[in-house]
């Protein structure tokens, strides 16, 4: 049988935090403890906030594999470099959508199976594509246009090589041609000033994050950059710990063998078809 979700809200550290449990677990009361602390950044239709509450396909994910699990969890939407700090300092005990990358495994876990994979293309404004013909990294840096990226997203090799970083004390460290902002919306909102010309994104993820800001539609480029898949993070560093899972690895396995028998089903598959009209992940 399925267990049905729900949640409360509660202080935490002054801040209003929404705790996700199962129906079994629901009893009118939210504690704080064994609770887990999720973060994820603004990345719809993955995770987002929705009438003052997180949701998305990761939040529905969390919902499906720790009510099995019977593990409460507070949901934090922030910018993903400040997401990526809780889970080195183990404020945070899992990261939604945190690519695998080597430095990362320096504070950070990560389980067998993605959550979902996507393919990014470049973002772009009307001008710009009328103007230039991009299939590929190598033509944005050809033509001189500038990128914007999330700070402290990961991309991959390719997109490193193509812009390799500079001097930390210039420009963030980032290569002259890159403009580093917190989110994807802040990125669509550069490209509608043409304050940068082109920004790598997954195509649903970046028209919905247009959707949801209530601005103008973006234009993109069909060809596909690179293709990444996204596990979720568990910090090295979390405290977590209950009856059931004395700390976070114990959790990631039980977590991992859950997700795999999950992305085997029609739920599954629901969920991104219900968020995006379009099918999951092309890889299980």
């Amino acid at each position: 049988m399925r267990v049905g979700s729900t949640y409360c809200k509660m202080m935490l550290n002054g801040t209003a935090k929404w705790i996700f449990l199962t129906m079994a677990m629901f009893a009118g009361v939210c504690h704080a403890s064994d609770t887990l602390t999720i973060c994820g950044a603004p990345l719809p239709p993955y995770s987002y906030i929705e009438n003052t509450v997180p949701a998305g396909i990761d939040v529905d994910v969390a919902k499906e594999i720790f009510g099995q699990l019977k593990v409460p969890f507070v949901v934090d939407i922030e910018p993903f470099a400040r997401c990526q700090l809780a889970l080195k300092k183990g404020d945070a005990d899992i990261g939604f959508a945190v690519s695998s990358v080597l430095d990362r495994r320096d504070y950070a876990y990560f389980p067998k199976n993605n959550v979902w994979q996507i393919s990014y293309v470049f973002f772009t404004n009307k001008t710009t594509k009328q103007r230039y013909t991009i299939h590929g990294l190598e033509d944005a840096k050809r033509d001189n246009l500038r990128v914007g990226v999330v700070r402290g997203a990961a991309y991959n090799a390719d997109f490193w090589n193509v812009f390799p970083g500079q001097d930390k004390t210039v420009n963030e460290g980032y290569n002259s041609a890159l403009t580093p902002a917190a989110d994807t919306v802040s990125n669509l909102r550069r490209l509608d000033l043409d304050s940068i010309q082109l920004f790598p994104q997954d195509r649903v993820a970046g028209l919905w994050a247009a959707k949801v800001s209530g601005g103008a539609t973006p234009d993109y480029y069909d060809d596909v950059l690179f293709t990444k898949d996204y596990p979720n993070a568990f910090s090295k560093a979390s405290k977590f710990s209950n009856a059931a899972y004395p700390d976070i690895v114990a959790l990631m396995t039980a977590y991992d063998e859950k997700l795999a028998e999950f992305k085997k089903t029609d739920r599954y598959r629901a969920l991104f078809t219900n968020a995006s009209g379009s099918e999951a992940p092309s890889r299980p």
